[in-house]
């Protein structure tokens, strides 16, 4: 059973946005914990969940979606849909060619980003780290890179100038169902104002890929990993970390655990 940050993770999918969709009823938790309201889902939800991602993309609305996932469906009533699709697309084609520029990026980040992991990906322990880091608390998946400019920002101003051009490690620690935990550190010693030290620990079990040039879109770069991964039967999970180079190699690395 995945948690609601686990399938957010796996798909792309914000946590905030499937809980909109639970409301609309296109996906509903395997269970839900009476004392705690936490939602738990099988694995088998992912596909459902990555085919609205997929019908989203492609421009139709929720209400549209629910209809053509509906078992029910008549050829007849999906003909009227496609048909409907079709008179917005051609009155709507300067939109329409802007989102398919836009997912053609997505697209082409997905598989740059896969062929470097497939490349890059070993399995291997990853060391515990002593940071002296600034953290925020966000609510959603969709908050994380406003988040980690936040805090990157704010860890370079506190540092002090003999940091030079200072590691700087980025820690998304989403074990709890309610917000995610944004990290900014670095394990320089240089001094620094009003730093918290943050332990991270040792994990005997996990994945690290490194990227020699940045990637154009590091959620997509994770999404790629986890695939990665799933090939081998494996998930990420835990605190999970990006670390930037001072020559701008980018690091992803996290905890593994089995699918089931």
């Amino acid at each position: 059973m995945l948690s609601i940050g686990e399938i957010a993770r796996s798909t792309g999918v914000s946590r905030r946005m499937l809980r909109h969709w639970e409301q609309l009823g296109l996906i509903d938790p395997a269970s839900v914990d009476a004392s705690t309201g936490y939602r738990r889902y099988a694995d088998s939800q992912v596909g459902r969940v990555r085919t609205v991602v997929h019908l989203r993309a492609l421009g139709f609305g929720l209400e549209r979606i629910a209809d053509l996932l509906d078992p029910g469906l008549t050829e007849p009533r999906l003909v009227e849909l496609l048909r409907e699709r079709e008179k917005q697309l051609v009155l709507a084609i300067t939109e329409e060619s802007a989102r398919l520029v836009e997912v053609r990026s997505r697209l082409a980040a997905l598989e740059r980003g896969s062929d470097a992991v497939m490349n890059a990906l070993q399995l291997v322990p990853l060391p515990e780290l002593r940071l002296l880091a600034v953290r925020v608390t966000v609510r959603d998946e969709t908050e994380i890179p406003e988040g980690a400019r936040e805090v990157v920002a704010e860890l370079r101003a506190r540092l002090a100038p003999d940091a030079g051009d200072a590691e700087v490690v980025l820690l998304y620690d989403g074990t709890s169902d309610e917000s995610i935990m944004v990290t900014a550190g670095t394990t320089a010693t240089a001094s620094a104002r009003a730093l918290e030290v943050v332990e991270v620990p040792a994990v005997a079990e996990g994945v690290s890929v490194t990227f020699d040039q940045p990637p154009v879109d590091v959620a997509a770069a994770w999404i790629s990993l986890d695939a990665a991964l799933r090939d081998r039967g494996l998930r990420t999970t835990g605190v999970h970390r990006q670390t930037t180079a001072p020559n701008a190699a980018v690091t992803l690395q996290a905890g593994v655990r089995p699918l089931r």
